[in-house]
């Protein structure tokens, strides 16, 4: 038998035929087709999505894809179909231009970041207004962006959404705001950075549950380790200072005082124990860390704030200390004040009683080890103190004997 092939120019005669059997009866698909504006071919290409040839299909997809953001809305009108199989090509057609939206502007921010454009990434707005756009920013946004693009998204619907009510959203709450406790034990920075940027959210914010978590993790030296020390340390330092600033724009808690201290937040710290201090409802433990700071940072302004604290009988804590005896330490006001007066004298406070003393290096003394065992421990303490700060300064305090 006698085999005939077929030259090249039947060969493109066939394929054309085929073409034009697997795509609009009336017309057949051409190269002046393919790279027609698809805002110019709604209906025909939305219809061709549905197409029984997969080359068909394929040619469509690469023209959708290729006209971006002017296919978002034929897309969008497509995923109402009567088709299943266009609905479901819309949807992914849909998810990959937003995926090389975000891929090139996110690129764009990395490499020729312009302070002056208008970034369409989900989470950006509220990420520059609480931890800015330099460098380490933008690192760290990637890295969140990386990590967790759905949360990023709530974000920035919780942020343009000025009717958003967060404590009617409990679903929200249940899947964005419940972190992974193993990383965040482990100082995980990415899951610590989430967290805190939740909470610079004047909305967000005012979950409960939310500043347990930062207040009980940020005095935790994994987390300390890697905000202040790890990758992006820059911004993630800005993102503790933000979140404190919203804090001190409520009630000031010890916590949050501590937490100021703890990450050298200096200008925030002074004006939580400003607040605290001129507080007639400050919680005692609250006015003691407000102490500590003051002594270590302004000791001329907190000498007469001591002074006054000699009369502040309320107590602080009471610690338990396991040792051959089981003792409990009782810690009060005064009992800081005292302490710290003779500190800044240059007195020793063990010498005057104070047994259980040991050093702290963000308050000066840990605050555990400040108090007395009984009542007569700490009478005797502060008519040694007092009379031992009289003896080196008569004009440092106005001796009064103990009650």
């Amino acid at each position: 038998m006698t085999h005939t092939f077929a030259s090249p120019t039947s060969l493109s005669a066939w394929l054309f035929a085929i073409a034009s059997l697997t795509c609009d009866p009336s017309r057949a698909l051409s190269a002046e087709d393919l790279v027609e504006p698809v805002e110019q071919r709604l209906d025909l290409q939305i219809d061709r999505l549905g197409a029984s040839s997969y080359r068909m299909r394929e040619r469509t997809s690469r023209a959708f894809v290729a006209a971006g953001d002017a296919a978002i809305e034929p897309l969008r009108l497509g995923l109402d179909n009567d088709d299943a199989e266009i609905r479901l090509q819309c949807q992914r057609l849909l998810i990959e231009i937003r995926e090389r939206r975000t891929a090139w502007e996110l690129q764009h921010l990395l490499t020729q970041y312009d302070p002056e454009r208008s970034y369409r990434l989900a989470g950006w707005q509220p990420f520059v207004e609480a931890c800015g756009d330099d460098a380490s920013a933008r690192g760290l946004f990637k890295r969140l962006l990386d990590r967790d693009a759905a949360f990023m998204a709530w974000l920035q619907r919780v942020y343009d959404d000025p009717g958003y009510d967060i404590e009617n959203q409990l679903e929200d709450q249940q899947r964005y705001l419940s972190p992974d406790t193993q990383r965040l034990n482990s100082g995980d920075l990415v899951s610590w950075s989430m967290l805190l940027l939740a909470g610079t959210n004047a909305k967000i914010c005012q979950v409960p549950v939310l500043g347990s978590h930062i207040r009980c993790g940020l005095q935790c030296s994994p987390a300390i380790h890697s905000l202040t020390r790890g990758n992006n340390r820059v911004a993630t330092m800005r993102l503790v200072r933000s979140w404190l600033q919203r804090q001190a724009s409520t009630a000031a808690t010890r916590s949050t005082l501590r937490i100021a201290m703890l990450y050298q937040c200096d200008q925030i710290a002074e004006q939580l124990a400003s607040a605290t201090l001129s507080s007639d409802h400050a919680s005692p433990a609250s006015v003691q860390t407000a102490l500590f700071f003051l002594v270590a940072h302004d000791p001329q302004t907190a000498r007469p704030r001591l002074v006054d604290a000699l009369q502040d009988h309320r107590v602080c804590q009471v610690w338990q200390i396991a040792s051959r005896r089981r003792r409990a330490i009782q810690t009060q006001v005064r009992d800081t004040a005292l302490a710290l007066l003779l500190h800044l004298q240059g007195i020793d406070p063990r010498t005057v009683g104070f047994r259980d003393l040991q050093a702290d290096p963000v308050t000066i003394y840990s605050e555990q080890t400040l108090g007395f065992e009984t009542e007569q421990a700490r009478a005797e303490a502060h008519d040694a103190g007092q009379r031992l700060i009289a003896e080196f300064d008569p004009n440092a305090i106005a001796h009064s004997s103990s009650e």
